[in-house]
C-alpha cells in the first residue's frame, strides 16, 4: 500500500524548540536511506521550511505507524497521512459508474 505522509515541524506552530542540528541531520540520513531501500518512493521538502512529504509504502496501517515512529524526528512533528490509489484503476472505476448511470 502506498500513503501520502506529510510531515510538519512542531515548533513552527508553537510546539516547544525546534530540534538540534543533530537530530535534524539524523533524520535526513534515516529518510534518504528509506528512499534507496524503497520503502519511500519520492521524498520533497516544502520551500520556506514547513515540512516536508513523501509516498511511503506499507503493507499494513502498524507497519506504517512503526515507520513512522522510528523517524528521528518523530517527537518533533507532527503527521498527515493519507492513503493512496492507482489513479488509472480509480478513472477506471469512476468511468464504469458513470456510463452505468447513462452519462
Amino acid at each position: 500500500m502506498k500513503f501520502l505522509l506529510i510531515r510538519r515541524p512542531l515548533h513552527i506552530r508553537g510546539g516547544g524548540a525546534p530540534p538540534t542540528s543533530k537530530a535534524i541531520r539524523e533524520h535526513k540520513e534515516y529518510a534518504l536511506d528509506a528512499l534507496k531501500r524503497g520503502t519511500l518512493d519520492c521524498l520533497y521538502s516544502f520551500a520556506g521550511g514547513q515540512g516536508s512529504f513523501s509516498i511511503i509504502n506499507a503493507n499494513s496501517a502498524e507497519e506504517l505507524n512503526e515507520r513512522t515512529v522510528k523517524t528521528p524526528l518523530f517527537l518533533d512533528s507532527e503527521f498527515e497521512i493519507h492513503p493512496l490509489s492507482d489513479f488509472s484503476k480509480y478513472m477506471d472505476e469512476v468511468a464504469a459508474v458513470v456510463e452505468k448511470a447513462g452519462r
